[in-house]
């Protein structure tokens, strides 16, 4: 009659019970960082400081008011760009 014998697989887990581990702690691969990529940074300044790096000397955007056409009452255009649109002041 064939014996068949178990055994447990090797836990790759820091958090698992250490005298279960086959690996002795000396030889464990610590992963160091990639030095090779810069380190992030915002695609776009804040808006609060997005005037720090493009400075109107003072000069502000005229105000645009939305009102419909006088001969069309229900709809109108709004003839705004992305940026004006999305403006919060």
């Amino acid at each position: 009659m064939a014996t068949m014998t178990m055994s447990r697989p090797a836990i790759s887990s820091p958090l698992a019970d250490p005298s279960h581990n086959t690996r002795p702690a000396a030889q464990r691969i610590v992963p160091r960082p990639n030095v090779s990529f810069p380190t992030s940074r915002a695609l776009r300044p804040f808006p609060t400081i997005s005037h720090a790096l493009h400075p109107t000397a003072g000069k502000k955007p005229p105000v645009k008011i939305i009102e419909p056409p006088q001969n069309q009452m229900r709809t109108f255009l709004l003839d705004l760009t992305q940026a004006e649109f999305s403006r919060q002041e």
